[in-house]
């Protein structure tokens, strides 16, 4: 009876020890997890386009600041590609060989002019600001934009374009952008 005992015992510290060493291995020496406020409002949507942005000053605006700032260009760059390519796409199918260019010159200047517009009323789903034991301040922020919206003011920027005037079909492109925001997809 011993002997069963004592194998059981040695069989649930060599099962104790084979975890613990499993886990040893999964982490690196030196290293440790860090937990980044509001980076789940940091992940596009459906309907959203999202940035989230970390910023640190001796300043607490400055450090707001900067992390508006860099949440912006997330998704600047994310809109950017996206305009590129919707442009692209668009003069293709609707311009002819000839006016491809200039249709698609045209239509990526509109697309920024409104995207710039819209982050500066970019909805904030969150804010964390901390201070560290050195008195800097640091920032992390969220903020969003609807993809429908960008797509109504970009169809209405490109409307009203004298240029593209007689090439451009508002209510067609609206559909089109619609459905182009619906299937595009940031992290490609």
């Amino acid at each position: 009876m011993k002997t069963r005992i004592m194998i059981a015992l040695v069989s649930v510290v060599l099962f104790l020890t084979a975890c613990r060493s499993s886990q040893q291995v999964a982490t690196v020496p030196g290293m440790r997890d860090i937990e980044l406020p509001c980076v789940q409002y940091g992940y596009d949507t459906d309907q959203y386009f999202a940035g989230m942005g970390i910023g640190e000053n001796i300043n607490a605006q400055n450090a707001r600041q900067a992390a508006l700032d860099a949440a912006r260009r997330i998704i600047n760059s994310k809109i950017g590609r996206l305009a590129k390519g919707l442009s692209t796409d668009y003069s293709r199918t609707m311009a002819g060989n000839a006016q491809q260019n200039d249709v698609q010159g045209v239509m990526e200047q509109e697309i920024t002019s409104v995207v710039e517009r819209m982050l500066n009323d970019a909805n904030q789903v969150c804010e964390k600001l901390y201070q560290t034991p050195a008195g800097v301040y640091q920032s992390h922020l969220a903020i969003q934009i609807s993809k429908k919206e960008v797509a109504s003011q970009t169809s209405k920027a490109l409307s009203e374009n004298q240029k593209l005037e007689t090439l451009f079909n508002r209510e067609q492109f609206r559909k089109w952008a619609e459905q182009y925001l619906k299937d595009f997809d940031a992290g490609k």
